[in-house]
C-alpha cells in the first residue's frame, strides 16, 4: 500500500511539473520503486537514516540518467521522484508535540526528522556531484 501511495504521490507532483505522456511514468515508477527499496532496506537493516541516504543516492542517479534521456533539467524528474522521502509526517508530529508542550517528544521527533532530511540532502548532493564529475570527465578529458 505504501508503494502505491508513493507511486501516486510522485505522479501528482510530476503533473505539477508539467510532465506529460510517457514521461510522467518516470518519476512515478522511480518514486514507487525507491520507496519500496527503502522499506525493504529498513526491514533488513533497521537503519532508516542509512536507508534514506542510499535511496537518495540511487534515486538521484536514476533522475540524472532520465534527465539525459528525456533532454530535460535533472530537477524535473528528481523532485517528483524524491517526494515520498520528504519527512513531512515527522515535521507534523514535531510541531504537534511542541504545541502540546511535550518537549521530550518534540526533541526526539525533531532530531529524527532532521536526521532523515540531512541523510536525504547529503545523498542527493553526493550523487549530483558525482554525476557532474563524470559529465566533466566525458566531455573534457576523454
Amino acid at each position: 500500500m505504501a508503494v502505491l501511495a508513493a507511486f501516486f504521490g510522485s505522479l501528482g507532483f510530476a503533473l505539477l511539473y508539467n510532465m506529460r505522456g510517457k514521461r510522467i511514468l518516470v518519476p512515478a515508477v522511480g518514486g514507487a520503486f525507491f520507496w519500496g527499496f527503502y522499506l525493504v532496506f529498513v526491514q533488513v537493516t533497521g537503519n532508516p537514516y542509512l536507508g534514506f541516504f542510499i535511496s537518495a543516492v540511487l534515486l538521484t542517479a536514476y533522475a540524472e540518467v532520465w534527465a539525459i534521456v528525456l533532454k530535460t533539467p535533472v530537477t524535473v524528474p528528481l523532485i517528483p521522484t524524491v517526494i515520498p522521502f520528504i519527512p513531512g509526517g515527522g515535521l507534523y508530529y514535531s510541531v504537534n508535540a511542541l504545541l502540546r508542550g511535550d518537549l521530550h517528544a518534540f526533541a526526539g521527533k525533531a532530531a529524527q526528522t532532521m536526521g532523515l532530511a540531512l541523510a536525504l540532502a547529503v545523498g542527493i548532493m553526493l550523487a549530483t556531484s558525482l554525476a557532474k564529475l563524470l559529465r566533466f570527465y566525458y566531455e573534457n578529458i576523454r
